[in-house]
């Protein structure tokens, strides 16, 4: 992974004013969006497609601390970059390593037509919900 500063030079996160109506948007929506999936039965058919969303809350998270912060992220690399410079402290290594892992899962769903288990899914869905409360606390 590439250091933020990288992202920054090379335009893939623009800095700005801070944003706290963005940012508490963004929370909500990863809110709504981890309710819906626990709403749903994750199953071996729909595990890769709820895999999807799980990863989307997460990111929309990290995407919620950027605006809270001044940053405006182009590249989904750029939000595993942030969350590792700014929040590693607080998330921990293991959900930074979680987020990346989870990046490159999804983008295998999405251009590979990658599958993912049931159990992967639910436990990505764990590590949502840690985001999710998380990312509350700090906002």
């Amino acid at each position: 992974m590439k250091p933020l500063k990288y992202y920054i030079e090379t335009g893939l996160v623009r800095q700005g004013s801070k944003d706290p109506g963005e940012s508490k948007a963004m929370l909500v929506r990863a809110s709504k969006r981890l309710e819906y999936v626990k709403s749903q039965s994750i199953t071996e058919g729909n595990a890769s497609f709820l895999f999807e969303d799980i990863y989307e809350i997460m990111r929309e998270c990290v995407h919620g601390l950027m605006a809270a912060n001044g940053y405006k992220p182009y590249s989904h690399e750029a939000t595993v970059a942030f969350l590792d410079e700014h929040y590693k402290p607080y998330f921990g290594e293991k959900l930074v390593e979680a987020l990346n892992r989870y990046r490159i899962i999804r983008n295998n769903i999405m251009y590979r037509a990658n599958f993912v288990s049931k159990e992967e899914a639910i436990k990505a869905l764990d590590v949502a919900e840690n985001f999710v409360r998380k990312t509350s606390d700090l906002l």
